[in-house]
């Protein structure tokens, strides 16, 4: 043979279309709906098999429980916890981690819903929270931002009683964070009263819950509005309730309308 020749090509193997279009057909099943095909989906592969062994001893186990049980081999208590077993101190670890984690999600939405309440939202809180720490150089405590935030908005409400209202919201939320809260309440105090002044009322009387000596003592005393915005006998300095701060105290005292001559005849 000629030495300069060249040598002869291998034939290509040639795909076997045939397998691959029964491979294809068998995942597709027939629409009735759409009249048409569509891929059959896979059949899900059977789960692996999970042999459970003692976190302790690591010794196999029968028999199990999804709540605590003791290990027949070394009789030490196992836990099932977040899909797993763990010994009794790996328990304690997460649980109190759990614990921490549901007492941070209560405390964000009881700080949204106080928020809302006070007719604010996140972002404003956020904003303000960044333009204080900016001024000042440290970061600010969340009743500063609030109070910052509430003075600003709180004449923006023109509806006495929604006004008094977020008084009482804040002055709640002061007195759970250990804050200051008595000049809120009298804010909200006084805001009560003009609202009562302007739906034509003349005269109020004091009720309180009856839980506090200093309260009993005007507990259902009848005053004009004009008297109760001069002295201001409620809310008061000394009450003993303490019902959201176990060390300072929250009167609870508060105004009710009397519906005298006068307001009658006004109506």
């Amino acid at each position: 043979m000629w030495p300069f020749s060249k040598k002869q090509k291998q034939p290509e193997a040639k795909t076997d279309e045939e397998k691959i279009k029964q491979n294809i057909a068998a995942r597709l099943v027939f629409d009735p709906v759409t009249m048409q095909l569509k891929i059959k989906p896979k059949e899900p592969k059977p789960p692996p098999e999970v042999k459970l062994e003692c976190p302790t001893c690591k010794q196999a186990l029968v028999k199990y429980s999804e709540s605590r049980f003791k290990c027949p081999h070394c009789r030490n208590w196992i836990y099932f916890r977040d899909y797993r077993l763990v010994t009794k101190e790996e328990y304690a670890v997460l649980r109190e981690e759990y614990n921490r984690r549901r007492q941070e999600e209560w405390q964000r939405e009881s700080q949204a819903e106080d928020l809302t309440k006070l007719g604010l939202t996140e972002a404003m809180y956020q904003q303000r929270e960044q333009e204080l720490s900016k001024t000042t150089g440290v970061a600010p405590k969340r009743p500063a931002v609030l109070l910052s935030l509430f003075n600003e908005n709180i004449m923006k409400v023109r509806d006495l009683n929604e006004r008094e209202e977020r008084y009482n919201r804040l002055a709640i939320i002061l007195n759970r964070a250990g804050e200051e809260s008595f000049h809120i309440l009298k804010a909200a105090a006084k805001t009560g009263l003009a609202a009562l002044k302007k739906e034509g009322f003349v005269n109020v009387s004091i009720m309180t819950n009856e839980t506090c000596e200093a309260c009993n003592k005007v507990n259902g005393k009848v005053l004009s509005i004009e008297e109760a915005l001069r002295t201001m006998p409620i809310p008061i300095k000394e009450c003993a309730n303490y019902p959201y701060n176990e060390t300072r105290s929250f009167c609870t005292c508060w105004y009710s309308s009397e519906y005298d001559d006068a307001y009658m005849d006004k109506q």
